[in-house]
């Protein structure tokens, strides 16, 4: 009986004093997280955020380096994990295996993102904290060394996100880390030594190609031109805002010379030109990646941009819009004309904030130069009046609605001509014919209102007396992003045509304010000029898209960055993945096409793929196939279809006039004017359909974001509840 209650004493002592050391540990951990919040509240209210801007910007690529090498110090120690594709749409995560070594290294810095980071530098923030801990900035020595490491980590990386300084990180990474990089990592990883030693070889080869390009470069991009280089030129520019009378002045000075060439960003513009020009008896030809009309006697072009020849020899050529230096996508185009052209004197017209970015260039060729100045011919004021703009009821005769998708000018245009106003609309995807004859209905009051993308901005001149901007963000191809004051200048500088409207007025149905601001803000000036990878690269020895990768990665010098290129390279790799034909490659992808557009680019690899088993493809048949005879009008998506066949048919162009018989020009012409004729016809009736409900057809407005009204949508939500119970 003693030993049961000892035992009983002793089992309840025990109890109590876990009881109590559970107790103690609960009011430590609480505690313990009480002074770490305590801890992050000081931290983030201390916080020199003006000292670590200066501290960032003044350090940003040296610190940037130090993250790279920690990336790279840990590929060449740790076990590396891919998330890999699995059945069902699930992604599993998977060690790197031998096999996919190879792909790893080549696409690793184009993926990395925030998550890809954090997954190959767990410890990122301690990382940032130790290059912070470096610093030579007073201020930001003192936070980090008065600051426990833990809370101080938290804050500089929560600090880095907001300020968006980050995706500077990210952009840094994916622009300096080469597949070399990541090889070179992989290679000496104890875990994957053996499995990467196979592919030594070919990283050898990508290694010397590397260096060849780099040894091509010159640290002078003006070098890259050396016929240009022998020539003493005199440009011209004529810097000023919309509608101030650029381009006439400088057409004007063309048509005096002897020979001559106008090289435009759209293709309407360049045809606007050449009819111009072929009006007042200069004969001028028009040639541009999709079509040309050669003049007999005619020693004047008119060109987009992109079909400048950079070894023929002009009297004098006239630039348009050349403040598209700094575009991503197509300002190589641009610079190379500026560096490049053989001609004695070239007009250059642009907006203020390119000047200083042009006069550069032009001194750096050794070039000379004068600056004339032009002022706007009418003033652009907003429109007070209709300052909470409501649509469609404010909409008046003169108008330009601006929407940002070819859907949203449909949608618009169809609520409109549904309350009896005639409209035109005008948007990249339509063939440029069509594009020119809705702008001339517009100019000559057959349609009151034009509805437009932001394309109308480039040039475009018509009659417009208000500029409505019913939307103010725009996709990029990246993101939706709020338009930025030049892009707001360049489309609102349209509205007020001398001789028509005594002032131009702007107005937006959305973020009145925020346009406001855009047209008094000041520009800032171009900083960047935009480069793309010269032609001979591209005849190097390796793989087109390799080239293209390896151009993309070494650093840019002075005043120029590289392109974006991106959609070149996938378009090489996708030719590759068929054939790797590399003559045949580098002269397909200078054919226009957009691999999104599936339908488009599925007729391009295709010819592609028959070419590379040297057949020529049957023509006519892929124009029997994509005629615009079979199709009917009064179909719901009879537009769509044809603005589709219309780019097809614009492949069927260039492609013929690159292999194959220039015979079948005129065939291919007869089917693009069959498919502009049909939507001349859709045009015409001015009965656009309106946006319709997926589920049960009723009609949506413009600016409704979905496509299942809400009572679809209501109905199927109340369904799935039902479901659950």
């Amino acid at each position: 009986m003693a030993d049961a209650t000892g035992k009983l004493f002793r089992s309840f002592f025990i109890y109590k004093g876990v009881k109590m050391a559970r107790g103690k540990n609960r009011r430590n951990f609480i505690s313990k997280k009480q002074r770490e919040k305590d801890s992050l509240i000081k931290a983030e209210n201390s916080f020199p955020e003006k000292e670590f801007d200066d501290y960032w910007k003044k350090n940003f690529e040296e610190n940037c380096r130090g993250i790279k090498r920690a990336v790279l110090d840990n590929l060449s120690t740790e076990r590396i994990y891919m998330n890999v594709h699995a059945g069902y749409g699930r992604t599993i995560r998977q060690e790197l295996r031998g096999r996919d070594i190879e792909k790893f290294c080549t696409t690793f810095p184009e993926k990395i993102n925030t998550s890809v980071l954090y997954e190959v530098l767990p410890e990122l923030s301690s990382v940032i904290y130790n290059i912070v801990l470096d610093s030579d900035n007073t201020a930001v020595i003192a936070y980090t060394i008065e600051t426990k490491e833990k809370a101080a980590s938290k804050v500089i990386m929560k600090y880095l996100k907001e300020s968006k300084k980050s995706r500077d990180i990210i952009e840094y990474l994916r622009n300096n880390l080469t597949e070399l990089d990541v090889f070179d990592s992989i290679a000496i990883n104890p875990n994957y030594r053996q499995k990467a030693a196979g592919l030594k070889k070919s990283m050898h080869s990508k290694r010397l190609l590397l260096e060849n390009i780099q040894q091509s470069t010159p640290g002078d991009y003006t070098e890259l031109f050396p016929l240009a280089r022998r020539m003493k030129r005199k440009f011209i520019l004529h810097i000023g805002p919309t509608n101030s009378g650029k381009t006439y002045q400088a057409m004007e000075e063309l048509g005096k010379a002897d020979s001559g060439i106008y090289l435009a960003p759209l293709r309407l513009l360049a045809y606007e030109q050449y009819e111009r020009m072929n009006r007042a008896g200069i004969p001028c030809s028009m040639i541009t990646g999709e079509e040309q009309i050669l003049m007999p006697g005619s020693f004047h072009q008119s060109s987009t941009i992109e079909m400048a020849d950079l070894r023929k020899e002009w009297d004098m050529a006239v630039i348009d819009e050349a403040q598209m230096v700094a575009d991503e996508q197509r300002g190589g185009s641009w610079t190379a004309a500026i560096l490049g052209l053989l001609c004695p004197v070239i007009h250059l017209c642009a907006s203020p904030d390119a000047e200083k970015m042009l006069i550069r260039m032009v001194l750096s060729c050794g070039d000379d130069y004068e600056v004339v100045y032009h002022e706007r011919k009418t003033p652009l004021v907003m429109d007070e009046s209709a300052s909470d703009f409501r649509f469609p009821a404010d909409v008046k005769k003169g108008d330009a609605l601006i929407v940002f998708a070819r859907k949203d000018v449909h949608s618009v245009a169809a609520e409109l001509q549904e309350g009896g106003i005639k409209c035109s609309i005008v948007y990249g995807s339509l063939p440029y014919d069509v594009r020119h004859r809705e702008a001339r209905k517009f100019a000559d009051g057959e349609t009151d209102v034009v509805v437009a993308t932001d394309a109308i901005g480039m040039g475009m001149n018509l009659p417009i007396r208000r500029i409505v901007f019913l939307e103010t963000f725009k996709y990029d191809g990246y993101n939706e992003r709020p338009l930025t004051p030049s892009e707001v200048r360049q489309i609102a500088g349209r509205a007020g045509r001398f001789g028509i409207y005594d002032t131009g007025y702007v107005t937006s149905y959305y973020d009145y304010e925020q346009i406001e601001t855009a047209l008094s803000q000041r520009v800032p000036p171009l900083s960047r000029a935009m480069i793309s990878i010269p032609e001979e690269f591209l005849y190097k020895d390796g793989k087109v898209s390799t080239i293209l990768e390896m151009w993309n990665k070494i650093p840019a010098s002075e005043f120029y960055d590289k392109g974006d290129i991106s959609e070149k390279i996938a378009i090489a790799r996708a030719l590759e993945g068929i054939n790797d034909n590399r003559d045949l490659i580098r002269q397909f992808i200078r054919i226009p096409t957009d691999p999104d557009r599936t339908e488009i680019f599925k007729v391009y690899t295709d010819y592609y793929r028959l070419m590379t088993r040297d057949m020529l493809p049957d023509l006519y048949s892929t124009m029997d196939e994509y005629s615009a005879e079979y199709v009917d009008t009064k179909a719901q998506n009879a537009l769509q279809t044809l603005e589709m066949y219309s780019a097809i048919y614009d492949f069927l162009y260039a492609f013929t006039r690159m292999f194959g018989d220039k015979d079948d020009l005129d065939s291919v012409i007869a089917g693009k004017r069959l498919i502009s004729g049909k939507i001349f016809e859709i045009l015409d009736r001015q009965k656009l359909n309106l946006r319709e409900c997926r589920v049960c057809g009723r009609k949506l407005k413009w600016s409704y974001r979905f496509n299942v009204c809400q009572e679809c949508y209501r109905k199927d939500r109340n369904k799935k509840i039902i479901r659950r119970r």
